[in-house]
């Protein structure tokens, strides 16, 4: 295993004091001197073992070497060889099952500060149940088919927090369960296939990339167009013939005010955040990391699978962690990762 930090500032949360003191009063990292810092933590699932997932738990300021120590949790998938899917939003990882059909679950992975648990979600909507990604906003989960079938069919399906039918009407509150709830949202462009995507600084409008089915799995960029949708207002916006820079999902990061995501060659890349409201229908500024964070192979037996197996994930603060697969013969062997 070999790791390398892209970028690692410090990340400190102040705790303490109350909005209103009286004249002496300090709070107690003030009487101190001290700040109490709040542990954060990355959740890497890595299909290492036949049957299966593993899910590993990293000190998110730790250089880790290797991952060989045993993971938290093992998620046996229902299916052998059928991947499953992943999603995160907030405290919680959600994981879908492989099976395509009607018996598909949802499973909601619940994983916080002090605590740990695993509950069964709703089923997982008709139009997700072949290959879908998520996008996370700040009050959903929000779901899309890779490929659009129908065009009259609402292309978002969103799972929040709702309160439950059969609710104890005297309770003091209500009691509030996941739910998937179709989005109005028909997919009105000619592009069926979905290349790329990120949620917009706004924390509300998804901004796709599409290419259609005819153009060959790999379209040149004048072939792609970009879209995005309002899921406050429910509306669409063509943006223009051009692509986002990444394959995949693109992440925002405050500190670099760009979207950052891998290309498909496995350069990293920095995309301008595109405006939401703007008529101009030109591609926005993007740049490329010069440098290539992929590894040489260890030694002849080892070689690394292709990039497009790569993943990049955000920690936040300029930070990211990429994960890379690696095979040893025509077996995964196990994984490289860097943050």
């Amino acid at each position: 295993m070999m790791n390398r930090r892209i970028d690692s500032p410090e990340e400190e949360q102040m705790i303490g004091g109350v909005r209103k003191r009286r004249q002496g009063q300090a709070s107690y990292s003030e009487r101190t001197g001290k700040k109490l810092e709040k542990q954060k933590h990355l959740y890497l699932l890595i299909d290492d073992w036949s049957k299966g997932f593993t899910l590993h738990k990293i000190d998110k300021d730790t250089n880790y070497s290797d991952l060989r120590e045993p993971g938290v949790l093992r998620l046996i998938a229902p299916v052998p060889r059928r991947c499953m899917t992943f999603a995160a939003m907030g405290g919680n990882i959600f994981i879908t099952t492989n099976p395509p059909g009607p018996g598909c679950r949802c499973f909601k992975n619940s994983r916080l500060t002090e605590t740990a648990g695993l509950a069964v979600g709703p089923p997982l909507p008709e139009p997700l149940l072949c290959h879908h990604r998520c996008v996370a906003t700040t009050d959903a989960l929000y779901a899309f088919p890779c490929f659009v079938q129908n065009t009259q069919q609402d292309f978002f399906q969103a799972m929040s927090l709702a309160p439950t039918e059969n609710d104890d009407p005297w309770a003091p509150r209500p009691t509030m369960d996941w739910r998937w709830q179709s989005v109005p949202s028909p997919w009105p462009f000619t592009k069926e296939v979905i290349d790329s995507y990120a949620l917009h600084p706004d924390g509300r409008t998804i901004f796709l990339t599409a290419h259609s089915k005819y153009d060959g799995p790999s379209p040149c960029p004048s072939a792609m167009s970009t879209f995005s949708f309002d899921t406050k207002g429910q509306r669409w916006r063509s943006h223009g013939d051009w692509p986002l820079p990444f394959r995949g999902q693109g992440y925002f990061d405050s500190q670099l005010d760009a979207w950052v995501g891998l290309q498909k060659d496995g350069t990293i890349c920095s995309c301008q955040v595109a405006s939401r409201t703007s008529t101009t229908q030109s591609q926005p500024d993007w740049k490329t990391v010069k440098e290539r964070f992929f590894s040489k192979p260890p030694d002849s037996k080892r070689r690394l699978a292709a990039p497009m197996d790569a993943t990049l994930t955000h920690l936040g603060n300029a930070q990211f962690c990429l994960v890379e697969c690696a095979t040893r013969g025509s077996r995964v062997q196990g994984c490289f990762w860097r943050p």
